[in-house]
């Protein structure tokens, strides 16, 4: 009975972190379009109608990592079935996604067959435990990074050299017209460099392999809908992720919810707000960027 108790206040702690301002790293307060703040029980009802459900992330923010666990969690105590999709995983590792799922696979050999993101276990284990106890499929989402820095290194072209298991790793049609996530993408600095088309081609590889995934994994599952993890510049302005799946789904009814700190402004409606602590400052202003280094991926 105790140990129940705790637990019950343990879940009742994420409804009353949204009250109140964040207080530490791992609090967050979700907020609507209108933004009016929501605890999660009511966020989760309102958001039952959503064919697809976008949480961006602050890559290793322990409250938007402990946020997605949460929400999948109310999510499937819902009746309508649905699927999680990650970006934290590429295509081709969906097999040994779907053996560990199986219980067939231990979980070290599972990280290290998957290439799964440094911080698994802290970040994303919750979300794939959850998946597996519930017995819903996880969809590897995303492009395998290596192909996805050829094609930043050789153009769009590339994709036409790959034999057809592996072009099967990537969207059939990437989006590479002067939209405004083309020009959003633009004038982001990476290292202090203006990025060049090859470089955009490669970014919108992964939104529109996501995209395409989502779309492919509702129109073969009618009546089910998704919950996808992705960082929140996929998703920023409805663009992206977002905006690569509405035009090739223009049906469908997406939620995104954008994670924001203390010194960003609320996201734009229709984007839900998911506010939390801002993390540590990485570089002061007189230390070095890391070295860039992208490695040879074998073009």
């Amino acid at each position: 009975m105790r140990l129940l108790m705790l637990f019950t206040l343990f879940l009742l702690a994420g409804c009353q972190a949204e009250a109140r301002p964040p207080a530490t790293l791992f609090d967050y307060q979700l907020h609507d379009p209108q933004g009016q703040p929501l605890p999660l029980d009511q966020a989760a009802r309102r958001l039952a109608g959503a064919d697809v459900v976008m949480v961006g992330e602050l890559h290793g923010h322990q409250a938007v990592h402990r946020f997605q666990a949460e929400l999948l969690a109310r999510l499937l105590n819902q009746p309508r079935p649905m699927a999680l999709a990650m970006e934290q995983f590429s295509r081709d590792k969906q097999a040994t996604l779907n053996v560990y799922l199986a219980g067939k696979l231990g979980e070290d050999a599972f990280i290290e067959q998957s290439k799964a993101w440094p911080g698994y276990r802290s970040d994303y284990r919750p979300l794939i435990e959850l998946a597996r106890q519930a017995g819903i499929e996880v969809l590897a989402a995303n492009a395998p990074r290596h192909i996805v820095r050829c094609i930043g290194r050789k153009g769009p072209d590339y994709l036409n050299r790959l034999p057809a298991d592996h072009r099967a790793w990537v969207a059939e049609r990437l989006t590479l017209t002067d939209d405004s996530y083309k020009a959003r993408f633009m004038a982001a600095r990476h290292h202090g460099q203006a990025p060049s088309e090859f470089q955009f081609a490669a970014q919108t590889s992964w939104d529109d392999t996501m995209a395409e995934s989502i779309d492919r994994y509702l129109q073969a599952h009618p009546g089910h809908r998704v919950m996808l993890t992705v960082g929140r510049f996929h998703i920023g302005d409805g663009l992206g992720t977002a905006q690569r799946l509405q035009l090739r789904a223009p049906q469908l009814k997406i939620a995104l919810i954008y994670p924001v700190t203390p010194n960003e402004a609320p996201a734009a409606a229709p984007l839900w707000s998911l506010k939390v602590g801002a993390l540590p400052i990485a570089r002061l202003n007189d230390e070095p960027l890391p070295p860039f280094r992208l490695g040879d991926p074998g073009c």
